[in-house]
């Protein structure tokens, strides 16, 4: 989208053809007006329940999604479980972390 392009209106909403008004019949659409917003709604075929019963189904699904990240991220931040499954690569990072630290001021005594 360009500032010049003069099918976008102002934040990328499109602007209308003359003739083409929001909430009015166009030609070709079967006479079904144009909401105000000039988005029209999907055209799927199915019916109101289906869609309930879709979205019933992906509140469920978002559930167990958010149960599921949520536990994982428990598991995650707990330190202290972090220190007992890592204990062998913690003492390892001590050691050569000691030996480092070491050498350094043994190199700036001299």
């Amino acid at each position: 989208m360009s500032p010049s392009d003069p099918t976008q209106g102002a934040g990328g909403t499109p602007v209308p053809r003359p003739g083409e008004e929001p909430g009015t019949p166009v030609p070709g659409d079967d006479a079904v007006a144009r909401p105000v917003t000039g988005v029209d709604p999907p055209r799927t075929g199915r019916s109101s329940a289906e869609i309930r019963a879709d979205m019933d189904a992906r509140r469920r699904q978002l559930s167990n999604s958010v149960d599921t990240l949520r536990t994982k991220v428990v598991e995650v931040t707990d330190w202290r479980s972090q220190i007992r499954r890592h204990r062998r690569e913690i003492v390892t990072a001590a050691v050569v972390t000691g030996f480092v630290v070491g050498g350094l001021l043994a190199l700036r005594r001299r």
